[in-house]
């Protein structure tokens, strides 16, 4: 447990000091999303959202904001292909009721970022049936 504490501690403090570099690398997207949501732990207001991709070796740290700033949300992902035909960029939730999680980020490129599923989602997968459903985003407009 200690060892994870310390390997998660050292990937933030080295994304930090890589963020400069990433941002060339890293995409922003905006969505609005009619429906809360949880993400991680954290249940969200329905809202436009900024969503920044930081590579972090193997994975990368997703940042998501709203825009007027009342609401941010940091956490890992992993990158994998994306599984829908449709090419462009969406955020894919799983729905249990009326209860949504945000799972995967896709870029529109092929490629996409998978979001660990939390206890709650986890949870309410046992008992309840999952319907997906996407909202499609657009890359933000550069300043």
């Amino acid at each position: 447990m200690k060892t994870q504490i310390l390997a998660i501690a050292g990937a933030v403090v080295l994304s930090t000091f890589m963020a400069g570099e990433c941002r060339a690398q890293s995409g922003t997207l905006e969505a609005k999303v009619p429906f809360a949501f949880e993400v991680g732990d954290k249940t969200v207001p329905a809202g436009s959202y900024r969503i920044e991709s930081l590579p972090t070796g193997a994975g990368s740290l997703q940042v998501i904001r709203s825009a007027n700033g009342d609401v941010q949300v940091t956490l890992s992902a992993i990158a994998v292909p994306a599984k829908n035909a449709n090419p462009g960029p969406k955020l894919i939730f799983h729905r249990y009721g009326t209860h949504y999680f945000l799972a995967q980020i896709q870029t529109g490129d092929g490629h996409a970022r998978q979001l660990f599923e939390s206890q709650r989602e986890k949870k309410l997968a046992h008992s309840e049936a999952m319907n997906e459903i996407a909202v499609l985003i657009r890359p933000a407009a550069r300043p």
